[in-house]
């Protein structure tokens, strides 16, 4: 059976507890910014830290679920860890293989490499139609609603059985990366792109 089979998407059996994942280089957290001077200070600390003034910012939507961190090698997914402390995560592989917007292989992209370690960032989400539609059926199962997407989400990668996770309308959105063996882009969006 080939690392990359979608049979493997189906899970594998309740485990007691999850592994830890130790990352390469830490997971850190966004820092929030909530008004236009926040955000002038931050351009401020930057300039001043890269001691450069010509400065190229992009935006990038947020979305509010779990952080995770995928890995692959040669293009195979072997690997998946939430962001945990930052430096220490839990092995939550089997249930993101259950997301359907997480690729188990990567594609070829004509000029565009596969490196061979690649740690792919991002957050995983419960959309609001997902989120209304499962605690729709939670609803007519007579069981507890859940109270918002996020902690919806993070309860639903952290689940022992992958099959709880592969039931839920879970989506993976990529906005960064840890270790690369070869960095294809120059830019934040070269690389998002």
């Amino acid at each position: 059976l080939r690392a990359d089979s979608p049979t493997r998407r189906v899970g594998a059996a309740p485990s007691r507890e999850f592994a830890s994942v130790r990352h390469a280089i830490a997971m850190l957290s966004l820092a929030n910014a909530f008004s236009d001077e926040e955000v002038q200070d931050f351009a401020r600390r930057i300039r001043e830290r890269l001691r450069r003034d010509d400065l190229e910012f992009s935006l990038e939507p947020k979305f509010d679920g779990l952080s995770i961190e995928l890995v692959y090698e040669n293009g195979v997914l072997v690997a998946a860890g939430t962001r945990g402390n930052g430096t220490i995560g839990e092995d939550v592989t089997d249930n993101l293989r259950t997301v359907k917007t997480v690729p188990l292989r990567l594609r070829e992209t004509p000029g565009l490499p596969i490196p061979s370690l690649l740690e792919v960032r991002g957050e995983v989400y419960l959309p609001l139609a997902g989120f209304e539609e499962l605690n729709s059926r939670r609803e007519e199962a007579g069981e507890p609603l859940f109270a918002n997407p996020r902690n919806a989400a993070a309860g639903s990668v952290r689940q022992l059985d992958s099959t709880i996770t592969a039931s839920r309308p879970l989506r993976f959105f990529a906005y960064a990366w840890g270790e690369m063996s070869a960095l294809p882009a120059a830019t934040q969006m070269g690389m998002v792109e």
